[in-house]
């Protein structure tokens, strides 16, 4: 097809190929025609944007973030900061804070006692499992640790006092009179008098910020509570609380103000400001794991003691999926003298590829022809020389016509042909010479000698 000097001159200005597209802007994009000139420019839907002459969903997530679409699907950010398609959770699966989890085995915050330990308190917790709790003192009935066991008394407050009923729970408070107040769930007389057990404490009766001891037979101060002092103990926290005890397990502030036992946060997330959640940027939750730095491609970073990224190794290579590539993607290496291993976009050696019969592999994992000689070297095959290019002979010339070719000293060369003299043909009848008579020669030396003397003779005497 013939094109036009001015279509062909428009096209080389315009630079596009059939067939390309690109950004316009943000929102809008255009494609190269098949005459490459660029067509009208078209728009992206509300919700895209333009990226590398593509529609797509708007920047806003960070590349290898996970996030749940819905109950049963999730969708990863891809390296472009947008989400790639939805994927599926398989049977029996659920989605939680983007990974595929087991289906729920109760509902978030439910409680019960485990069914093989009558003391542990069971909770289920974000992902719908039953995990446990807390050690119950007194043991675990219907779903909560018994408060107390059956007899024992407990102060209510200053004045009043509690009795365990037959249920492990405390009964109804009651007074201990006027002039009484309550000590380790016994009444006593004033609140700086004797008391029968030496080291007891109990909550001031004048201070709620003061914890008393039994010392010497008498209470007598022993701690300020900034929080106030309940149960005969400082207040550590606010009910319903948590804090962290270290990246990846809590505390929670039991009905008593205080702090339950060390619970480990769910699998694969981390305690941070007094909760736990999904890592996110540098954070990570499991000391050890590897990953590729999301800024430099050729760092292998690892997740340190504390559950922060740090660098860790530097791929010569490039990284791909959390560890050093071996090889550079594309190239290729001999696996042996006839065989050779591609590299994968992913930085890995293929298994051994045989070279086809007569190749083997060059140092740069290629296969070529089996070398039959050594470069430079020269041959002759007939009448024509050949020449060593590559371990392979090559035709280099033909020798002209009436030239043989010749080989000496580990080369070879077009050389004219050698003619042998030839033999003198002999008459039939050879004719003898006459004996005494003058030979052929003789004859002719005696004519030039007769008239070199006549030319002597005119010039000396006759001419004058």
């Amino acid at each position: 097809m013939m094109l036009s000097p001015a279509f062909a001159q428009e096209g080389m200005m315009l630079g596009c190929n059939p067939g390309t597209s690109e950004c316009v802007d943000d929102t809008s994009f255009r494609v190269c025609t098949e005459r490459a000139v660029w067509g009208e420019t078209q728009y992206c839907l509300l919700e895209q944007q333009c990226v590398n002459g593509q529609c797509m969903e708007r920047l806003g997530c960070q590349p290898g973030a996970r996030e749940c679409v819905d109950a049963y699907s999730y969708r990863v950010c891809g390296s472009h900061a947008v989400w790639n398609p939805t994927q599926y959770c398989g049977s029996g699966q659920t989605c939680y804070n983007g990974q595929c989890t087991p289906s729920p085995q109760c509902s978030y915050h439910d409680t019960r006692c485990s069914p093989t330990d009558s003391r542990m308190l069971q909770v289920c917790n974000s992902q719908g499992q039953w995990q446990d709790w807390k050690k119950c003192s007194h043991g675990c009935r219907s779903g909560a640790c018994m408060d107390c066991r059956s007899g024992d008394r407990q102060c209510y407050d200053n004045t009043h006092y509690q009795k365990c009923d037959s249920d492990g729970e405390w009964g109804p408070s009651k007074y201990c009179g006027s002039g009484y107040v309550c000590d380790s769930g016994d009444c006593v007389q004033s609140s700086h008098g004797p008391c029968s057990r030496e080291g007891a404490t109990r909550c001031s009766p004048d201070r709620d910020t003061e914890l008393q001891k039994c010392t010497n037979g008498y209470w007598k101060d022993y701690v300020y509570c900034p929080m106030g002092c309940a149960n005969e103990m400082c207040v550590q926290c606010f009910t319903g609380n948590t804090q962290c005890v270290d990246s990846t397990h809590y505390q929670t502030c039991g009905s008593l103000g205080q702090w339950g036992a060390r619970m480990s946060c769910p699998t694969g997330q981390i305690c941070s400001v007094n909760k736990c959640h999904a890592p996110s940027g540098n954070e990570c939750a499991t000391p050890g794991i590897k990953r590729c730095s999301p800024s430099d491609a050729h760092m292998l970073q690892s997740c340190s003691e504390n559950n922060a990224y740090v660098d860790y190794l530097r791929c010569a290579q490039g990284c791909f999926d959390g560890q050093c590539a071996e090889c550079e993607p594309g190239t290729s290496v001999c696996a042996g003298a006839t065989s050779y291993r591609t590299c994968s976009a992913d930085g890995h050696l293929s298994d051994p590829i045989d070279c086809p019969a007569g190749y083997t592999c060059d140092g740069s994992g290629h296969c070529v022809a089996t070398p039959v000689c050594l470069d430079g070297q020269r041959t002759c095959v007939s009448d024509s020389v050949y020449s060593c290019s590559g371990g392979q002979w090559q035709l280099l010339m033909h020798c002209p016509q009436d030239n043989d070719c010749k080989e000496s000293a580990g080369t070879a060369y077009c050389q004219p042909e050698s003619r042998q003299p030839t033999e003198p043909t002999q008459p039939t009848q050879p004719t003898q010479p006459t004996a005494g008579g003058p030979t052929g020669l003789e004859m002719l030396l005696g004519a030039g000698i007769a008239v070199l003397g006549g030319a002597l003779v005119y010039f000396l005497f006759l001419r004058k």
